[in-house]
């Protein structure tokens, strides 16, 4: 390792897990820079990668992650500002699992009132996944090339991880994915994992530079009606199109780094490929 990048992995070690609420759009570099906003999340990958699905967030992998934060304002249901409803999101993957955590900031949880799919209306969010990137304007369903919407809902809080209530587009409930939600004093926090082999859906193969197709929703509920809120990470989901539409999704890029580090109570070093 270079003392450039050194220098780089001491000061992440030390600051990068102090992750705060949305304040505007932007990426929080971690061990790799984090790719784009609304267009390309860098995912770091590693067999060696750890992740205990329990919802807490504190995790090595999440601090050093990149992190994406999606502000108020950006979707086709702006809320008044970032306290109402904003998320930041992060993804890390091992030999078996694409784990996302999303942090949302919601100043009223609302749960319970619509299940399945239609847990849309009240507070939770979406996982997009098209594993061959095909960016096709319909759907896929044929084997290895599943389009998925994963919709995880409030309703999760403190409920069953390995069969999570579940929702989506493109048999979401039906990945097999697992997740683990917990309440926040800002809101609430998802913990996902969506396996990176779905029997009759997909395959993925992470490999340096890999993109599949990808995206995170958040709907907001603040009255117990109808949906009142819903921010949208991917740029080219102007018109909340990707529940039906996978060209509107951004990207995932797989980059071969090893985000969990140790051992405990000792300097950690960091392995992995660093990229400008």
């Amino acid at each position: 390792m270079n003392k450039r990048y050194a220098v780089m992995a001491v000061v992440l070690i030390t600051v990068v897990g102090l992750v705060s609420p949305a304040l505007g759009n932007k990426v929080e570099p971690g061990i790799i820079p984090g790719g784009e906003f609304g267009l390309v999340y860098q995912c770091g990958f590693s067999d060696a990668n750890s992740v205990v699905l329990d919802g807490l967030l504190t995790d090595l992998a999440w601090r050093f992650a990149p992190w994406h934060f999606v502000d108020h304002k950006t979707g086709t249901g702006p809320a008044p500002n970032d306290d109402d409803a904003s998320i930041a999101f992060a993804a890390a993957a091992d030999a078996e699992w694409l784990y996302v955590a999303i942090k949302v900031t919601d100043d009223k949880i609302q749960s319970g009132e619509d299940l399945g799919n239609d847990v849309w209306k009240d507070d939770s969010v979406e996982i997009y996944i098209d594993p061959n990137n095909g960016k096709t304007q319909e759907y896929e369903k044929k084997d290895g090339d599943w389009d998925a919407q994963i919709t995880i809902g409030a309703d999760n809080i403190g409920g069953n991880i390995e069969a999570p209530l579940l929702g989506g587009t493109g048999d979401g409930a039906g990945t097999g994915t697992q997740a683990a939600v917990v309440e926040t004093k800002i809101g609430w926090d998802v913990e996902a994992a969506v396996p990176l082999k779905s029997p009759g859906k997909w395959d993925i193969k992470p490999a340096d530079g890999m993109r599949i197709g990808f995206n995170i929703h958040f709907n907001d509920d603040d009255d117990g009606g109808e949906r009142d809120h819903k921010l949208i990470w991917s740029a080219n989901d102007l018109d909340d199109r990707s529940w039906q539409n996978p060209s509107r999704f951004a990207e995932l890029e797989f980059v071969d780094a090893f985000l969990s580090v140790g051992p405990v109570g000792k300097l950690a070093t960091i392995w992995g490929k660093l990229k400008k």
